[in-house]
């Protein structure tokens, strides 16, 4: 984030020296670094790790159309269903077009957009960015920084917005899905529903804090009541 505050545009970054693109890179990782007041020799490996990332990131950055990055870590009021919340957005870029797309940096290596596409999502975040901005919002996409396997990744409405993303042909239907999802989701939360109800089994309870407190494993044992008895 601190690096597009000096780099602003793609423009920018392709006119950049080599000097002056590493400067800025350097800067901006020394100032990620201090915000996590590391001790030395600590920090100065971090600030090489977050360099290292940095430049392998920007040879994905330059592959890009033009593009002028409008928002970062900017905080939002979000609503849906009944609720208001906020948050805050990675980065908005705006496009060519003037359209807009929402961008969520992770460093995870299971990534997909079909995250998004049921209706329990998974990290549902850019969904409920992309359906509660104020801003035509035309792509929505990871950008993975994962050192060797760099790349954006989710949904546009044309073709080349970002490489890699995937176009979806009915982009104001998978928006107003989206927005069905984050309501319904919403409602149930304001409305009470606690039901027992893992999403993926006993997977989605492995790190959970409230197991003593969830009767889960009652709900989906493998065995039934009358085969306990009879065991």
């Amino acid at each position: 984030s601190g690096l597009w505050a000096r780099l602003k545009d793609s423009a920018t970054l392709a006119a950049a020296a080599p000097a002056q693109l590493a400067q800025a890179i350097d800067e901006a990782a020394a100032e990620a670094v201090a915000e996590l007041e590391l001790d030395e020799p600590f920090a100065r490996l971090e600030r090489a790790r977050l360099a290292r990332l940095a430049r392998e990131w920007l040879e994905v950055e330059r592959a890009r159309p033009a593009f002028e990055v409008a928002a970062r870590e900017e905080k939002r009021t979000l609503r849906a269903g009944g609720l208001e919340f906020s948050g805050r957005i990675d980065r908005m870029d705006r496009l060519a077009d003037g359209s807009h797309a929402l961008i969520d940096y992770k460093s995870a290596n299971q990534l997909t957009p079909r995250m998004w596409m049921d209706e329990r999502p998974q990290d549902p975040q850019l969904p409920l960015y992309a359906v509660s901005a104020g801003e035509a919002v035309s792509a929505v996409a990871f950008a993975r920084l994962r050192a060797g396997g760099m790349r954006f990744m989710g949904y546009a409405k044309v073709p080349d917005a970002i490489p890699q993303l995937q176009r979806y042909d009915d982009w104001d239907s998978l928006l107003a899905g989206w927005r069905q999802v984050v309501d319904d989701l919403a409602q149930g939360f304001e409305f009470g529903d606690a039901r027992v109800d893992p999403k993926n089994g006993l997977s989605t309870c492995a790190r959970c804090d409230l197991q003593t407190l969830c009767r889960v494993y009652e709900k989906v044992s493998p065995l039934s009541s009358d085969e306990e008895e009879a065991g």
